[in-house]
């Protein structure tokens, strides 16, 4: 991904002063260029690898699939603006490929996850390398996770016109208004990325941005997360026979919408897999029963697998049974008193160093921090040196939170 080695073309702007500077990235950009056939593809990929970086940014439709469907990719160099339809009859998008792993070129995105995943499910590849505006302006300062508009609004002082966010991309042909608004994602794009870079190198703190994006070159990084699903549902229940076929089915549930391609909760409902885990049933009827299960999904193949399932966690023995996952009911719960005071701490050294909390640390680790635990990314590298080692301090009696004129100050004993 993204490191510190890709800037060594911005040394120059480091020799000019701010007016220079603005100069620069004052470029014009001409009309988006719509791309519609291969030709024109190859064409615009052998531009674009000419560029030390391009911006980029989809548009996709998601209502009806599991997967994201990829509807467009807009794409910026220098002064160039393309607009790729990725629904165009005959287009082959495997010949984006040179270009989305051309190690010279690095990939400008802004909040770049759901980009990401688009391309590595298309692909099977993440592009490389890339960074993310998002995560970069966190890094200076501009709070948690900044939405794009939010961001060209502070820096460049323009309004971006919201009106197409909730377009049918699918839909064509395209309107102009479509194609003005799609290309003002990447050539706005452009001079926050100019801007975000000249603030990280003086400030020191592009190997920050580069640890952060580094996250995003890990597909596993993109895998749904069990986790988050079994937290939104775990019922208040000690049974763990029904705490484990729970589990289990929202595995099958997951696999299951994958295959089919259509949303989970199209597939079978959240409210209907707790009835489903509760009920335990063991016959097409029996499942049919169930509250939000049809009579037509419960006869269906789908049906048949799910019941399976159900059959093999019954059949398991309950010694034998794996619990799910972050079951948490049980473990120590840490001092509230304390968290508050981490979470006083926190703030003030964000805003000492003008970062973003969420980027620092997350609130479970927030809690860790005041059981005692101890091996915690906070207290790993640039985190360390921002509020890890005075979190310790603070949790260890070694420092004081107090107040000087109107201000935090932290006190070390």
């Amino acid at each position: 991904m993204f490191s510190i080695d890709h800037l060594w073309y911005l040394r120059s702007f480091n020799k000019r002063d701010i007016t220079d500077f603005y100069m620069y990235k004052l470029q014009k950009f001409s009309d988006p260029v719509m791309v519609t056939d291969n030709h024109a593809l190859q064409q615009m990929v052998e531009v674009l690898l000419k560029e030390t970086f391009i911006t980029m940014d989809t548009e996709f439709v998601r209502e009806k699939t599991y997967w994201p469907e990829l509807c467009l990719v807009q794409l910026a160099g220098k002064g160039k603006v393309y607009l790729l339809d990725a629904v165009a009859p005959g287009i082959d998008l495997s010949l984006l490929l040179p270009l989305l792993t051309a190690q010279s070129v690095i990939k400008v995105f802004h909040a770049a996850q759901q980009d990401l995943e688009i391309f590595l499910h298309l692909f099977n590849i993440l592009p490389t390398p890339v960074f993310d505006t998002q995560i970069a302006a966190m890094v200076a300062g501009f709070g948690n996770q900044i939405g794009y508009d939010s961001l060209v609004d502070s820096l460049l002082k323009v309004a971006i016109d919201k009106s197409h966010r909730f377009s049918d991309w699918a839909m064509r042909p395209l309107t102009t208004a479509q194609q003005n608004y799609a290309a003002a994602d990447v050539t706005y794009l452009w001079d926050v990325y100019l801007i975000l870079l000249e603030q990280l190198t003086k400030t020191n703190r592009t190997s920050w941005v580069a640890a952060e994006i580094k996250i995003l070159s890990d597909p596993e990084f993109f895998a749904p997360s069990m986790d988050k699903i079994w937290k939104r549902l775990r019922p208040r229940t000690g049974n763990r026979r029904v705490l484990g076929c729970l589990y289990a089915i929202i595995q099958w549930r997951e696999q299951e919408a994958q295959r089919l391609n259509i949303p989970r909760q199209h597939l079978v409902r959240d409210e209907s897999l707790l009835a489903i885990a509760a009920a335990l049933p063991d016959s097409v009827k029996a499942l049919s029963r169930i509250r939000g299960i049809s009579q037509g999904f419960a006869d269906s193949k789908e049906g048949g697998s799910l019941l399976s399932v159900i059959k093999t966690v019954k059949n398991t023995e309950l010694d034998t049974l794996p619990l799910p996952v972050s079951d948490e009911s049980n473990k120590r719960k840490p001092s509230e008193a304390i968290i508050s005071l981490l979470k006083v701490l926190l703030q003030a050294k964000c805003e000492a160093y003008q970062v973003a909390p969420k980027l620092v640390v997350d609130s479970k680790d927030i809690e860790n921090l005041a059981l005692g635990r101890r091996d915690l990314p906070v207290l790993v590298g640039w985190r360390r040196d921002v509020f890890g080692q005075d979190a310790v301090d603070l949790c260890n009696g070694q420092l004081i939170l107090g107040v000087q004129d109107q201000k935090i100050e932290i006190i070390k004993r």
